[in-house]
């Protein structure tokens, strides 16, 4: 048996899920609310106002998340693929004129790019912290100064890990993975206590968030994937632009 799903996103939301009647049956619907005093909407009932507000929009960026969203959750993240049929309609959006199409991931951009092939496409790689666009790129200057740092804590858990059957550290230049989704449940905990551990020992701040059995760790900077969605609009040079983002997190 594997490390069972973990808690919050990223973000701070906290899932929900409840059954919905479709052609073929029945199957969960999530949504997420923020604070125990947020309102909640299931998608399903907002799918006539989402349409209105899609079809009056001037211009559109259409913002997705890669694992999870655009490709299923994998064992290991190189087993992640994505489906030809979703890479047909990624090129067709993208070549709208009023249209622009970023994938968002916390992926390295080189890897990004390579599994979704596509010159159309706008990159936020690495939970934002960088980007490649058509005739231009960004990197989070403060991340990039802390490469070196990356690279020693990396080694480190790495190292530390090494004895974990199923553990996987993932250096990826700005930030760092650690899976563990092919770790049996015993073991679990020890690469929790491994991962904090290396942290607290760290010199250098860093941010740690949980995910679908996964440690992301990376340079404490005052930058996300809203900014870096917010830097792409600013970049189409269309103020109206409606921002649509599918994702998990």
């Amino acid at each position: 048996m594997s490390c069972p799903k973990k808690g919050t996103g990223p973000l701070g939301l906290a899932w929900h899920q409840a059954p919905v009647t479709t052609a073929k049956g029945s199957r969960p619907l999530f949504w997420a609310e923020r604070g125990a005093g947020a309102m909640s909407q299931p998608l399903g009932q907002s799918l006539d106002a989402i349409g209105a507000r899609i079809d009056g929009a001037p211009a559109l960026l259409i913002a997705l998340a890669y694992d999870g969203t655009l490709s299923p959750l994998a064992d290991t993240p190189e087993q992640a693929e994505l489906s030809a049929a979703n890479r047909r309609l990624l090129r067709a959006l993208a070549r709208h004129a009023n249209v622009a199409v970023a994938v968002i991931s916390g992926r390295e951009l080189g890897d990004l790019r390579a599994h979704i092939g596509l010159e159309e496409v706008i990159y936020i790689a690495n939970h934002g912290l960088e980007i490649a666009g058509p005739g231009w790129s960004f990197v989070e200057p403060t991340a990039a100064a802390s490469r070196d740092a990356l690279k020693e804590l990396t080694a480190d858990l790495a190292g530390r890990l090494a004895t974990v059957p199923g553990a996987l550290v993932e250096d990826k230049g700005l930030t760092i993975s650690v899976h563990d989704r092919l770790v049996r449940s015993e073991l679990c905990e020890e690469v929790r206590q491994t991962v904090h551990g290396a942290l607290a020992r760290a010199s250098h701040p860093f941010q740690l968030t949980v995910g679908d059995r996964v440690y992301e760790i990376r340079p404490r900077v005052y930058w996300n994937k809203g900014s870096a969605v917010a830097l792409v609009k600013e970049k189409t040079g269309k103020a109206d632009t409606l921002i649509v983002y599918v994702g998990d997190d």
